[in-house]
Parts: structure tokens; C-alpha cells; sequence
């Protein structure tokens, strides 16, 4: 989930799956639909300033988001960049050659660094059928650009900085496909996730849920925001005391949203459900989630309080508790004077300075002493955390959950390649090893 207002985020990660498919524009002078991305359309919005914004749950791990765009010279990162050509998941794939589109239809990404994952954008779209990268498209940061388009159209060679290629088949989902997370009767799940009231969440959420995905594969699951909204039949959000709007900065130039989370586990714990559950499970809505891998992990994981799913510390796409950690924070909570925050880790902690997840991950471990939390890398694949190919989804059949996909296009095309996946993940040793405390 994207925090709405800021530049800085998305400049040299995968920064399209980022977005949803709602940010289009017309382009009168190319006669097809185009994506300014987030990083450009905010430039001017936070310039010089410390913008307030519209604060959305997954940009908790945004602390470790490359730095903005002022911080970097172009002519370094096309240098970084090194060769680039066909790869196993997109073999199809020509160097130095334009693709001309005829169809009209297209739409284009700034800031993504691999034609590789410019041919993954493309295979989202079920109308896309072929895509050129530009390795300097002269934008600052990350200079690198992707069309995806309707068609081949017209081969361009000697067209030298490009790279365009034809995407792997798109695999249709067949309803039904996606396995439960139920059943396990020693360790069920509760699954929760936070959503803003209006934008592309809701739309993820309503396929997830269609699709019996995500948080509604898990034994009980409640989806939150600050208003209450009928979703699907039966489907109705319960309501966070919380605006949902947080500022942008801190240590790590990261979406401050420790104090909407710090409403969100007081709403959780209020409620109750979780108490019947023997593992909770937060997860935000542009995560893809698999909760059957995850049941297959967690017996191994018994007696831990919660589970670390990086080397750098917990981060927020998914986060993993054992019950009774969750009834050692709600103790917390009702020591406070009016009940409503978790006091100690509030006045002990500088949590004015962080995302949620290094909030929660500080709370748990340096004031309520809770230090069982092995790390598990195989519970999250994202770029942030050794994983920069999260976008094909096939690093492990063990793999519970990979992370962003903003769009239902996107969301689908991730849990297909997903299911396709036959091998264990593969997990480096540099990736099990924490790096230093922070």
C-alpha cells in the first residue's frame, strides 16, 4: 500500500507494482494510456516539505526504500545497471531493439531497473503482449523506463539502450485453485489485514476474498478500516479509531505510522477474536498470502513468541505472533491510564522515528522481553529483504508470501506463477544471519 504524497519511495525499486491501475493519464501525443508513477506525480507535492499524507500500512518497511531522487546521479545508476538481456523467466527477449507499437494501447513505468521486470509488468496485463525498456529515459533517480504495450508492432533494431521482448504466458486462475490455510487443530490462524476506506485496497480485498486468498484462507479473519463498509456479502470492516494519516520522515525516511498501528492491535485486542487462535497474522492487502505454506512452516516454530521473517528485523507486509504475545501486548495496553496504548513501549521507545513493524518488533523485544523470535526468511519475498525478483512470485514453493502488488492484474498473476512453483525456496546464508542491531 502506498503512501499517497511521496517521491522518495519508489525510485529505484520495482516501483510499478507499486501502483494501481487507476493512475493513468491520456496521452494526447501518443494516443495511449500512460502511468506518470508515484515518484513523478509527488515531486512537486514534497518538495522542500515534510508532507502529512494519506498513510497506508505496508509502507511500514519503507525504511529501508532507497533514498530520494536528489541523492542520486544518473550516470552512476545506467553504469550499476551492467548488462542486461534475456533471463529463465523471460527468455524472449531482443537487446538493443525498439518495438514500435500499432495497437494504440500501452502504458508506461518510470523508475524500473531491469527489462526484466518490465517483461513481469507486462505478463499482469492480460492486453499487453509485448514491452520495450529504456535504459535512460533522462528521469531523475533511477533513469530507467518500461512500456508495455498492445502489440509487437514494428522491430526497430540498432535502437542501442533498449531491450523489448514478448512476455511468458499469462495463466488463467481457476476459481477453486488456491489451497486452504484451515484445519490445522494445533495451529489455527487468525488473519487480519487494514485497508484505506476508499482506492485500490478494497478492490484487492474483495478478490481475496472472492478468491478465499490471503487473510480469508486462515481459520478466522477481519478486515479493518476507520469506517464500517460492506465489502461483499457478509463482509463488513470493522472500524479503527484512527484517520488513517500519518506523517513521512523519521530516521529512514519512512510512513510514521506507529500511532494508526497502535489503534489497529488496540481495536484487535478489544474485539477478541484472536484469543481463540493460536497464531495472528497481519497482513496487508497488496501482499500476496498464502496461508496453507504458512502452516506447513509454523510447527516447527512451537514455543516461539513471534516470528523475525528478516535479517534486518520484522517487516510489515506480513507479520507473524504467537497468541500469548499478543495477550503480553493487550496486558500492556490495560496498564496504560486511559488503555489505549501500549505506555511503556510509548514513552521508553522513539517511536515518533519509526514504521509499525520496527515499533512492534522494539515493543516486543527490548520492553516486554519477549526475544523467542527466530528468523524465518522463508515467510516473506520482497526487495527489501534480499528478494529483488520478488515479481515473478517463484522463489520456493515453501514461500508464504511475496510483496507489492497493487492491482487485482498484478495480485492474480503473482498467485498463479506462485502455485506454479515446484521447488523449495532456496534461502542464502547471508539472508539467515541478522545484520546489526538496530
Amino acid at each position: 500500500m502506498p503512501y499517497i504524497a511521496e517521491a522518495a519511495a519508489a525510485e529505484t525499486e520495482g516501483a510499478a507494482l507499486l501502483e494501481h491501475e487507476d493512475e493513468v493519464q491520456t496521452s494526447q501525443k501518443h494516443g495511449r494510456r500512460t502511468s506518470r508513477g508515484l515518484a513523478v506525480a509527488a515531486v512537486a507535492a514534497v518538495a522542500g516539505t515534510a508532507a502529512v499524507t494519506v498513510c497506508m500500512t505496508s509502507m511500514a518497511q519503507g525504511r529501508h526504500f532507497s533514498a530520494s531522487s536528489t541523492d542520486f546521479n544518473a550516470e552512476d545508476l545506467i553504469a550499476k545497471l551492467g548488462p542486461y538481456g534475456p533471463t529463465p523467466q523471460c527468455p524472449q527477449m531482443e537487446v538493443n531493439v525498439d518495438y514500435q507499437d500499432t495497437s494504440g494501447i500501452g502504458r508506461n513505468f518510470d523508475h524500473i531497473p531491469s527489462p526484466d521486470l518490465c517483461c513481469s509488468l507486462c505478463q499482469a496485463y492480460d492486453w499487453c503482449e509485448a514491452f520495450t525498456w529504456i535504459k535512460n529515459a533522462g528521469l531523475k533517480g533511477n533513469p530507467s523506463q518500461c512500456w508495455v504495450k498492445g502489440s509487437v508492432g514494428i522491430k526497430v533494431p540498432n535502437s542501442f539502450g533498449k531491450a523489448s521482448g514478448v512476455p511468458p504466458p499469462r495463466v488463467p486462475l481457476q476459481f477453486g485453485a488456491i489451497p486452504s490455510g484451515l484445519g490445522m487443530p494445533f495451529d489455527p490462524l487468525y488473519c487480519f489485514s487494514l485497508m484505506m476506506p476508499t482506492g485500490y485496497e478494497g478492490d484487492l480485498i474483495r478478490w481475496q476474498h472472492r478468491n478465499k486468498a490471503s487473510i480469508f484462507g486462515c481459520d478466522a479473519y477481519d478486515a479493518y478500516s476507520n469506517q464500517q463498509l460492506e465489502l461483499a456479502p457478509g463482509l463488513v470492516t470493522k472500524v479503527v479509531q484512527s484517520d488513517l494519516k500519518c506523517d513521512y520522515g523519521g530516521d529512514s525516511q519512512s510512513a510514521l505510522n506507529t500511532w494508526i498501528f497502535v489503534a489497529v492491535w488496540k481495536a484487535v485486542i478489544d474485539d477478541g477474536t484472536y484469543l481463540n487462535y493460536k497464531w495472528v497474522v497481519k497482513t496487508d492487502p497488496d501482499t500476496v498470502f498464502f496461508p496453507h505454506r504458512l502452516i506447513q512452516i509454523l510447527p516447527a516454530y512451537e514455543n516461539s513468541q513471534y516470528i523475525n521473517n528478516c535479517k534486518y528485523g520484522m517487516h510489515g507486509p506480513i507479520e507473524v505472533f504467537n497468541n500469548q504475545a499478543i495477550q503480553v501486548l493487550a496486558a500492556e495496553y490495560a496498564a496504560s491510564i486511559d488503555g489505549k496504548q501500549p505506555e511503556r513501549c510509548i514513552t521508553q521507545l522513539p517511536f515518533d522515528q519509526w514504521g509499525e513493524d520496527m515499533f512492534m518488533d522494539q515493543c516486543l523485544s527490548k520492553i516486554l522481553n519477549l526475544n523467542n523470535k527466530p528468523l524465518v526468511p522463508r515467510i516473506v519475498c520482497e526487495d527489501h529483504c534480499g528478494c529483488p525478483d520478488f515479481y515473478w512470485c517463484q522463489k520456493g514453493s515453501d514461500r508464504v508470501a511475496y510483496h507489492p502488488f497493487k492491482s487485482v492484474g498484478a495480485y492474480e498473476n503473482c498467485v498463479v506463477n506462485a502455485l506454479q512453483d515446484q521447488q523449495p525456496a532456496i534461502v542464502t546464508a547471508d539472508l539467515m544471519v541478522m545484520a546489526p542491531t538496530r
